[in-house]
């Protein structure tokens, strides 16, 4: 039972994860600073 709490707070997890990365998409301004200051990190 402990093993199944495990893995599906694990997949919660990821699903959450993988959310905030698409939502973050939505917004072009956000990503074209990121993509800014990792470029200028280079």
């Amino acid at each position: 039972m402990k093993q199944r709490l495990l893995r599906i707070g694990l997949w919660a997890l990821g699903a959450a994860v993988l959310a905030l990365a698409f939502m973050a998409y939505l917004q072009p301004a956000f990503m074209l600073d990121l993509a800014n200051r990792i470029y200028l990190c280079l």
